[in-house]
């Protein structure tokens, strides 16, 4: 047998055994195909279950995402209406911001002048604690010269009372000569002077003229005194100018000092004419 023989004689081998294979694998692949076909079905009703409740859940997440859209567009209006409250609340906090500065400047300012106020005041204290203590020496020294001087003033003060008694007994001398001498000048002798009835005429021996400076009852008390003339028991005749010229009696001196008497109207014989002497009437010596 030649070598063509025996390559023909392995192709039909060869040929034999791959046919043989093949009905092996076509009795093998028909038992798989009905159990892959079987094992199909069953996938696809399951994945069919699947799709449906897929659906189910796709329709639900549908829902609920328009749901959250709509939630979501809310949002969206009040993210904007705060933005813009924000926007609004940070204008306003700027402008807060803009008066707290201005009110810390005031502030650093006020604080400024402070310190330089305390410390022109400062500067006051100490000028003026130096100017205490030269006063507080200035009064020592002054308290010194004051008792020095009170000392003084006290020897002076014994002499001016000395003085003072010796010019009062001088005034009431030159007061006894002045009014001798004015009797004398008159032609009035003093002791030649005799009152006969209490109610009689008794002017003084000089012409005076004064006024009423107060009443009391009965008694009343005149500007003229014994440096003008008056003496005790003379009398005067009191007058009033308005609203009309009037007499209104006589009056006698009960007391007389330096610068005032005090006298009594004299009663006339006319009992119901008594008149209402007042402060302001006229009293003098003898009406013109």
């Amino acid at each position: 047998m030649n070598t063509v023989g025996k390559v023909l004689v392995i192709l039909n081998f060869l040929f034999a055994v791959m046919v043989g294979l093949l009905l092996v694998m076509d009795v093998a692949l028909r038992n798989q195909w009905k159990e892959a076909y079987f094992a199909l079905k069953k996938d696809t009703e399951v994945l069919e279950k699947g799709a449906q409740a897929n659906h189910r859940a796709s329709r639900e997440v549908a829902n609920a995402y328009q749901t959250k859209e709509l939630e979501i567009e809310k949002l969206g209006k009040t993210i904007k209406d705060r933005e813009l409250a924000m926007e609004g609340m940070e204008a306003k906090y700027k402008l807060d911001i803009v008066d707290l500065n201005n009110q810390i400047k005031d502030i650093q300012l006020t604080l400024t002048q402070s310190r330089e106020l305390t410390k022109r005041q400062a500067d006051e204290i100490a000028l003026l604690n130096t100017n205490i203590k030269d006063r507080e020496t200035m009064i020592v020294k002054l308290e010194a010269d004051i008792k020095s001087f009170r000392n003084i003033a006290q020897n002076f003060e014994s002499i001016a009372k000395t003085r003072l008694i010796q010019n009062e007994n001088l005034v009431d001398q030159i007061r006894e000569l002045t009014k001798t001498l004015t009797e004398r000048d008159a032609g009035v002798n003093r002791d030649s002077i005799i009152i006969r009835n209490p109610n009689d005429p008794n002017p003084p021996t000089v012409k005076v003229e004064g006024k009423i400076t107060k009443v009391d009852n009965d008694l009343i008390q005149i500007s003229l005194g014994t440096d003008h003339g008056v003496a005790k028991n003379n009398t005067l005749d009191v007058f009033r100018y308005s609203p009309e010229a009037k007499y209104l009696g006589m009056v006698r001196i009960l007391e007389a000092n330096h610068h005032s008497s005090v006298a009594r109207l004299i009663p006339t014989g006319n009992a119901h004419f008594r008149p209402q002497l007042k402060e302001g009437d006229f009293v003098t010596s003898k009406i013109k």
